[in-house]
């Protein structure tokens, strides 16, 4: 993450339907956010079960359940991977350079809980950075010392022992994490049916991400809505 300035090119990113309604999220992006949501969610049903015993007697079938979350964790970054690596990942990549880092307008909007600064937030608030980036940094480490926990038997007993602490803690923290983020989604729902529509409307725009500003909804029939 770096502290950055406000990007003027972010305009050229936006759509205007001729209905009002602003492109937020296209194909790709909803395709990617809605595959890594169910692969993160895997994860963490059945780290659960592996973790509680209660739910292991309950469920049965471990190692089924072991190699579903091992194999599950291996790939929970192939959607951003396929998202942004190709053709059709412009969009998801400009979001995803825009997620790394925050203008000075940003960092007081944290600082001050979103009372401040709010005229400087873009496409996403700086809480929502801040949240894709936890998440994003949690699933790194989980992988790594996933990959200890599962392969690693020729490393010294020590460095297994803490992969075993870090993953647990790390796994806590991002069920939290998630549970806030779905929490937060719930309570706003026009931001939540971009993610499976990709439009929102320019009020919601104006109100919520002033300075993603927004050119005048042509005329003529507008473009056709993505997805």
């Amino acid at each position: 993450m770096t502290l950055r300035s406000t990007d003027p090119s972010a305009a050229k990113r936006r759509r205007v339907s001729a209905t009002g309604r602003v492109a937020r999220f296209d194909r790709a992006e909803r395709t990617v956010h809605w595959s890594t949501a169910v692969l993160v969610l895997t994860l963490v049903a059945t780290g659960a079960v592996l973790y509680i015993p209660s739910l292991s007697v309950a469920v049965g079938r471990r190692l089924l359940i072991e190699d579903t979350h091992i194999y599950i964790g291996i790939a929970v970054f192939v959607p951003v991977l396929a998202g942004a690596l190709g053709r059709w990942g412009a969009n998801l990549r400009s979001d995803l350079a825009e997620m790394n880092g925050f203008t000075r307008d940003e960092v007081t909007w944290l600082r001050s809980l979103g009372r401040q600064g709010r005229s400087a937030v873009g496409k996403f608030n700086p809480g929502q950075k801040l949240n894709t980036n936890a998440i994003g940094g949690m699933l790194v480490v989980l992988f790594v010392t996933g990959l200890i926990l599962r392969w690693g038997n020729f490393l010294p007993v020590s460095v297994r022992t803490g992969a075993t602490f870090v993953h647990d803690v790390f796994a806590f923290a991002l069920v939290v994490v998630v549970i806030g983020h779905v929490g937060f989604a719930l309570t706003h729902p026009q931001a939540l049916r971009s993610m499976v529509t990709g439009w929102v409307p320019q009020r919601w725009v104006r109100r919520h991400a002033p300075a993603w500003s927004v050119p005048r909804a042509p005329s003529s029939k507008g473009p056709t809505p993505p997805g």
